[in-house]
């Protein structure tokens, strides 16, 4: 009987197993990090939503709480735009367009339901400024057989992350959320 030779087969591992090893566990790490970089995407976009989902309950409590003014809808469309720090309230209704000050003691109080509204929506811009930086919104309401209906429109734009080749990385998407409410 010929004895082999055990010797050669119980040196280890080659260098060439060690480094397609490396490589491997590289391209593993390479996906987690991209994984990571999209969870947190997706996190800072769900934020976005969630404050917008916030900010039109707000202006809805509002509404809800002045109904003299909102369910006899003198203004057919109302537009809030927060783009700048002094955005200003603009509507088909001009009694919208004044900073009343309808504070305890104000120079405005007691406060008429337009006023109330106005100071209402004058806060809830300020707001939206502070939570929602760069966002435009719109109310409008609509009087269809004595039943008030009004839309609140919140749009922004959200910087995504790319998850394949396709999609273009650090594109911004414009974003909606709307709430119909019956004040």
């Amino acid at each position: 009987m010929r004895r082999r030779n055990t010797k050669s087969r119980s040196l280890g591992f080659s260098l060439v197993e060690v480094m397609v090893a490396l490589i491997i566990i590289c391209v593993g790490m390479l996906g987690i990090a991209k994984l990571q970089a999209l969870m947190l995407s997706d996190t800072g976009a769900s934020r976005m939503r969630a404050l917008a989902a916030l900010e039109a309950s707000s202006i809805a409590a509002s509404m809800h709480a002045d109904r003299d003014y909102w369910s006899a809808v003198p203004a057919t469309s109302t537009t809030i735009d927060d783009t700048i720090a002094a955005g200003a309230i603009t509507s088909t209704d001009n009694t919208l367009t004044t900073s009343p000050d309808c504070q305890f003691g104000g120079a405005d109080a007691p406060c008429t339901p337009a006023k109330l509204a106005a100071y209402d929506l004058q806060n809830w811009r300020s707001d939206m400024y502070n939570t929602l930086r760069g966002a435009t919104s719109i109310i409008a309401c609509t009087n269809i057989a004595t039943v008030i209906s009004c839309t609140i429109t919140i749009n922004w734009q959200e910087n995504t992350a790319a998850s394949n080749t396709q999609e273009s990385a650090g594109t911004f998407q414009n974003e909606t959320y709307q709430l119909v409410v019956n004040p």
